[in-house]
């Protein structure tokens, strides 16, 4: 398998859907329907995703949220994190601030070169 990717967005068909196509790639990847569990996850298995896609409004914390989190963390701070969610332009610049925004509903072609293109940029976390 290739790199790792977490996606962490509470619709699980959408999760779903994001999962195969990363998976067809040859992908090692991840499912998450909240950040509690994606918190768990990093905290107890001592792994960590090769890029992580994140839902801005989940039912527990907003992924900006998370990304600060995230950054303030030494062994977290350089995850390469994809926003995939439906949010208002505004939202939307504010977000690009901190990592890529794709809005939903979106086009898997999109999402794949998004995925590929923040995948070449990272080596492999080990």
């Amino acid at each position: 398998m290739g790199h790792r990717v977490w996606v962490v967005d509470d619709e699980p068909h959408i999760r779903t859907a994001m999962l195969a196509v990363l998976s067809e790639l040859e992908l090692d990847t991840r499912g998450f329907g909240n950040a509690e569990e994606l918190y768990t996850a990093l905290v107890e298995e001592a792994v960590t995703p090769d890029l992580l896609i994140l839902d801005q409004r989940l039912p527990d914390e907003y992924g900006s949220t998370i990304v600060h989190s995230l950054r303030e963390r030494p062994q977290y701070r350089d995850i390469p994190v994809i926003f995939v969610t439906a949010i208002d332009d505004e939202e939307a610049n504010r977000l690009e601030a901190l990592a890529p925004v794709i809005r939903k509903p979106f086009d898997f072609a999109d999402f794949v070169e998004a995925v590929q293109g923040q995948l070449a940029k990272a080596e492999p976390i080990t």
